[in-house]
């Protein structure tokens, strides 16, 4: 009997470690803070002082407000499955923008945003991939740190 103990016990540990229900995405809470965009499809994104880094605020109601690299925009974030969002209703200010660079990262930003990106979020870094391109962001905070 004792030895059938011994090998049901460390069994029922294992079996109830593998969880096959588990969740997967995120909560719209874990959104909800300000995101500088690091990368675009891999690559860094450099910006020059005094140039504003491009990025978004993501508020309680899940409205987003954020900097492009020329323009400011706005819009509500639509949520759909457990790992996909989008920015609906984006509206935007229309500056000229004269860096190509900046130009380029921003017509990036908002047209990727607007479609449906599967979400990652994993080590304070926010991962948006659309069909076109991946959006790599990092909490402002954590950006901060990593400019001192």
């Amino acid at each position: 009997m004792k030895k059938w103990l011994f090998i049901l016990v460390p069994l029922l540990f294992a079996l109830t470690g593998c969880d096959t229900n588990s969740k997967q995405g995120f909560s719209a809470k874990n959104l909800q803070q300000s995101w500088v965009l690091t990368k675009v499809d891999g690559k860094d994104i450099t910006i020059t002082e005094p140039r504003t880094v491009p990025g978004m605020a993501i508020d309680a109601d899940l409205k987003v407000s954020g900097f492009g690299g020329c323009n400011r925009f706005f819009g509500q974030i639509e949520l759909a499955d457990q790992n996909r969002i989008r920015l609906a209703g984006m509206g935007s200010t229309k500056m000229a923008c004269i860096q190509d660079d900046q130009a380029t990262v921003e017509a990036v930003m908002t047209q990727s945003l607007q479609e449906w990106n599967n979400v990652a979020l994993e080590n304070d870094i926010l991962t948006l991939t659309s069909e076109q391109h991946i959006l790599t962001f990092t909490p402002e905070e954590v950006a901060d740190e990593d400019s001192q």
